[in-house]
């Protein structure tokens, strides 16, 4: 309860520092409308530079693209068509109190947030289903961590589709949320606020999962205690988008708070704006350590990637690092966590070589870069 209880302090803060005021008339009028676009804007182009950089990782570097890059790219563009909806909806009075608005701006206002419901719902959603489509391809062929990502996957999905399709058949027909003048009928507003506070709930929670998710694989790598720290906060910048989620599903009480709809959604669309581009950021920085990697490469003869040898012999040669992403890859060979980030192990590879090992009887010991890790002593599975 403290946490909710700061959470809820800390956005009141937030929506108070970045409040602005503007005349309308003779009364002074607070309104959110600027603040509103200035967050939409300018954290949209913080997240496309963060994707276009992930993007020459990627492809550029890596020569690769794999669906969780195709779905990164439609999270964004969801998240564009948030910040368009959003700016229709204040240029007809979002973030302005309902006194100082006519009829038709309120219905124009409500209307546009509202159908902004689904850029906002898909937008992180779509997020989060791409990084856990990442880690399905970098974690070792282990069942029940491929499982529980595609379980993840598929609630996140479900939970999502049904929210959109709760919100857009409360109403029939469904102009009558916006424009009361229209005879029809609609569904409690409570049933939107619950779906929206079970939706926001399941959302925060895949958060808060798939940031400590790669924590507990990287904690059994044989590496400085210190660089597990970092590995882990880089994999778990999920937890700033979780906090956006829950501060959101806090503000969702605007739903219901018909005396001054217009300002209240503006606080409402802050949040969620907030937690489509952190979702965005947070899932797309793991991903350039390929750039890393270029920068500080160092001249050297030897490939890089061929320092890697057995404990009991001499260096054993490998393949240079280009055609580790240029050769064809078989139907089970997935990533390497090493495409994230220098001097992450190859997960895949070493948990292939440790299976073909033991089916052979044999006990062997590699080196992985940072150390020496005994692979027969370690859980298959855990290895990252």
């Amino acid at each position: 309860m403290n946490f909710i209880s700061r959470c809820i302090y800390s956005s009141q803060i937030f929506i108070f520092a970045v409040e602005q005021t503007t005349n309308i008339g003779k009364e002074m009028v607070s309104t959110l409308g600027k603040a509103v676009l200035a967050i939409a804007w300018v954290f949209n182009g913080v997240a496309a530079l963060v994707v276009a950089a992930r993007y020459y990782a990627r492809i550029k570097i890596l020569k690769r693209f794999t669906i969780d890059d195709a779905l990164i790219l439609l999270t964004l563009l969801l998240a564009v068509g948030n910040s368009v909806f959003l700016t229709i909806s204040v240029h007809w009075g979002l973030g302005t109190h309902m006194a100082a608005l006519s009829d038709i701006q309120i219905q124009n206002t409500v209307k546009w947030v509202f159908l902004c419901e689904f850029f906002s719902i898909l937008s992180p959603g779509i997020g989060r289903i791409a990084y856990a489509f990442l880690l399905l391809g970098l974690v070792p062929p282990v069942q029940w961590r491929t499982r529980f990502l595609w379980s993840i996957i598929a609630i996140q999905f479900v939970v999502d589709i049904v929210t959109i399709i709760i919100s857009f058949a409360q109403c029939r027909p469904l102009s009558t949320f916006w424009n009361h003048d229209v005879s029809g009928t609609c569904w409690s507003p409570s049933v939107q606020q619950d779906t929206g506070f079970f939706q926001g709930s399941v959302c925060s929670a895949v958060d808060l999962t798939l940031a400590v998710f790669p924590a507990s694989m990287f904690w059994n790598l044989n590496m400085e205690r210190k660089k597990k720290i970092f590995l882990s906060c880089l994999m778990g910048l999920g937890v700033f988008a979780m906090t956006a989620s829950i501060i959101k599903t806090i503000e969702l009480r605007a739903i219901t708070a018909a005396a001054d709809l217009t300002y209240a959604m503006a606080q409402l669309a802050i949040w969620w704006t907030l937690e489509a581009n952190l979702v965005l950021i947070a899932t797309s920085i793991p991903t350039l350590g390929p750039i890393i990697r270029r920068q500080h490469r160092h001249p050297s003869p030897v490939p890089d990637g061929s320092s890697r040898s057995s404990k009991g012999g001499g260096a054993q040669a490998t393949r240079p690092w280009h055609a580790l992403f240029y050769a064809k890859r078989s139907k089970t060979e997935r990533g390497s966590s090493e495409d994230l980030w220098p001097g992450v192990p190859k997960a895949y590879a070493l948990e292939e070589s440790v299976s073909r090992e033991q089916k052979r009887g044999i006990k062997k010991t590699t080196t992985i870069g940072v150390g020496y890790e005994d692979v027969d002593a370690a859980p298959l599975g855990t290895i990252y």
